[in-house]
């Protein structure tokens, strides 16, 4: 089957992972429409497109005249309607929420052209369950941008059983064509990939923590200074075949059963909750955090 063209794309919500995927887009030269019902969320977006390109102006990675006509690219709107008529892909954006979600999409599913494929940045929920409330199941998946969209290159691509392979195909070329590496997850699974293999790291994380092994600190220290400069190059199951099949078959034995294998969050992790440590937006969470820490992380 045949990839349909993609001409003009929509957006809907402008929060933290929406206003970057609105920009992958205006990047590569699509007309974009990116929605959201709060005035001061679309101002917000405006200025992290700004900031983004100002970024990548700083590193060499775009001009001045290349940021104004991404920004040209774009029309903010806060009446959906007008926002997603007659464009070809919608990718909703909007709350980690699935009746939310379920709600955005059926509203799409009547305000879209029946051609108009619809996409949701989910980072784990069900792209089934996102059919099922439109009248237009051949024409629904998962794009699941990783954030931060304009600058991580790997996106999941996740059909449901009706997903159509006219629309795997056309929401693939579309994300080869803005840069992206997409991945076709081809079964519908809770957290897809990207996310059962983070939330198995995290899990044993927090149990060593938990358990008195090792400080937050240097839990990151060892993820970042070995598995994550190795992973950058080379995968798991590549670095078992190098090292052997074998060899990790025999350190499986031994090491499995060790293996934390909670089912809910661990207490530690409970207790923080509990304690209102929250992250980076509160000031504590594994670490403290001050204001001038946490931007010098981001960037």
């Amino acid at each position: 089957m045949t990839s349909l063209p993609i001409r003009s794309v929509a957006v809907v919500g402008a929060g933290l992972m929406g206003h970057g995927i609105a920009q992958v887009f205006a990047q590569a030269g699509y007309p974009v429409a990116l929605y959201d019902k709060d005035p001061a969320a679309l101002e917000r977006a405006l200025a992290g497109i700004r900031a983004n390109l100002r970024l990548l102006e700083e590193h060499g990675l775009s001009t001045p005249t290349a940021a104004e006509q991404t920004l040209a690219r774009l029309t903010l709107a806060h009446d959906l309607a007008p926002a997603v008529a007659g464009v070809d892909l919608v990718v909703e954006a909007v709350y980690e929420d699935l009746a939310v979600k379920q709600e955005v999409f059926h509203t799409l599913d009547r305000l879209c052209p029946p051609t108009t494929i619809l996409a949701s940045n989910t980072s784990g929920l069900s792209a089934t369950a996102l059919a099922q409330a439109t009248s237009r199941p051949d024409r629904v998946l998962v794009t699941h941008f990783w954030n931060p969209p304009h600058l991580i290159p790997l996106v999941e691509v996740v059909r449901a059983p009706t997903t159509s392979e006219a629309t795997v195909q056309t929401v693939v070329a579309l994300l080869r064509a803005v840069g992206k590496v997409p991945v076709v997850v081809q079964k519908d699974i809770p957290g897809f990939v990207g996310n059962r293999l983070q939330y198995a790291l995290f899990r044993e994380a927090v149990a060593l923590v938990q358990a008195g092994v090792v400080s937050p600190e240097d839990v990151d220290t060892v993820v970042r200074l070995s598995l994550g400069r190795r992973y950058g190059v080379i995968g798991p199951l590549e670095t078992a075949d190098l090292n052997g099949v074998d060899l990790f078959a025999r350190i499986a034995h031994y090491l499995y059963p060790t293996l934390d294998c909670a089912q809910d969050t661990q207490p530690y992790h409970q207790r923080l909750v509990a304690e209102g440590r929250l992250g980076v937006r509160v000031g504590r969470g594994f670490y403290d955090w001050t204001p001038e820490r946490a931007q010098a992380r981001i960037r």
